[in-house]
């Protein structure tokens, strides 16, 4: 059994993920810590546990071998650090941390103490989009020229949506690009490869005091270009993801609470010569969430690692929302280094 210590409840998927983490039956939560004593302790009744308001006393006083840290972006670095060196094995949410130098820093001293680290890249365990990798991967769709992914909610429009702490960019460090359009920024290189140069363009339009409609697009080594939209200003909750290639196309909407449809042409296909749809039944199951992945690693004892989730995709994710950024704010294409 995995003894379990959650590192804040800052984020709005923490519930999820600790309850994706205990239905693997290996793992047991043992304490709740939480800069915000009121939401730490409301997390702690919810899963019957202690709550601690010191950080400390909760990665040395509990027994916990491993921790899930949902605190605020901006303390990520900071909380990380501590429970490395305290020995625990260690699942984050992302994104890792706000510049490359401090992801850098996480490395070292996760390597330094031989602790296990996932980070949670979600959507790559989506089995629509892991149909899309086994695709590309199988030469299915040719050589991919261009892909486009696109993630939007109304967050900004509808402030009852998200918690108000949500658009304060002192916790959050950045705006939509960082938050919702970390799906389009690691899922493209899933898809394409290393990138090699990234331009941005973003604004804010509703006053949440960050960016809320956001464009990245991506050349990357192999030529191919990306494109990742992400918004909070649009009507609902949606998903859409289009890879071009030499030899097919390749067309996912939607969400995993609508369904996803599928839209493939490729001349690998039988029957799919043309754009038709494609059954769900061909499509590839979904993963266990990244926490539950981690949580069977951790237990199982083993040195194997997780690829999808490991510190390199994290420090990649960082890499790129940099450039972003970078690239919003000076109005230039900036190289990815």
């Amino acid at each position: 059994m995995v003894h379990l210590a959650l590192l804040g409840a800052w984020h709005v998927h923490t519930e999820g993920f600790v309850e994706e983490a205990l239905a693997t039956g290996l793992a047991e939560l043992c304490v709740v810590w939480d800069e915000d004593e009121g939401r730490g302790k409301a997390f702690a009744k919810r899963f019957g546990v202690p709550f601690e308001g010191s950080l400390d006393k909760a990665l040395h006083d509990y027994h916990a071998e491993a921790v899930m840290v949902e605190c605020a972006t901006t303390r990520h670095t900071e909380v990380i650090l501590q429970a490395a060196a305290a020995g625990k094995h260690i699942f984050t949410d992302k994104a890792l941390a706000l510049t490359v130098a401090e992801c850098l820093q996480i490395q070292e001293a996760v390597e330094a103490n031989n602790v296990k680290f996932a980070v949670s890249l979600e959507s790559k365990g989506i089995g629509a989009y892991r149909y899309a990798k086994q695709l590309v991967d199988e030469g299915k769709l040719g050589t991919v020229t261009s892909a486009y992914f696109r993630r939007v909610h109304q967050a900004a429009l509808d402030r009852n949506m998200l918690p108000a702490y949500w658009f304060h960019t002192d916790e959050t460090g950045g705006g939509v690009t960082l938050d919702l359009g970390c799906h389009g920024l690691y899922l493209l290189p899933y898809f394409c490869g290393q990138p090699k140069q990234v331009t941005c363009i973003m604004n804010e339009l509703y006053g949440t005091g960050g960016d809320e409609n956001s464009t990245t697009v991506m050349e990357f080594e192999t030529g191919a270009i990306g494109t990742s939209h992400t918004s909070f200003v649009a009507y609902r909750l949606d998903n859409l993801l289009e890879i071009v290639g030499t030899e097919g196309i390749l067309v996912i909407s939607g969400t995993s609470d609508s369904g996803f449809r599928v839209l493939l042409q490729s001349k690998h296909v039988p029957g799919h010569e043309e754009l038709q749809p494609v059954s769900s039944t061909s499509l590839l199951p979904d993963e266990d969430m990244p926490s539950a992945q981690f949580i069977k690693w951790v237990a199982s004892q083993t040195e194997d690692s997780l690829p999808d989730f490991d510190i390199e995709a994290a420090i990649g994710l960082t890499r790129l929302i940099r450039c972003a950024y970078q690239s919003a704010r000076e109005q230039r294409t900036v190289p990815y280094e």
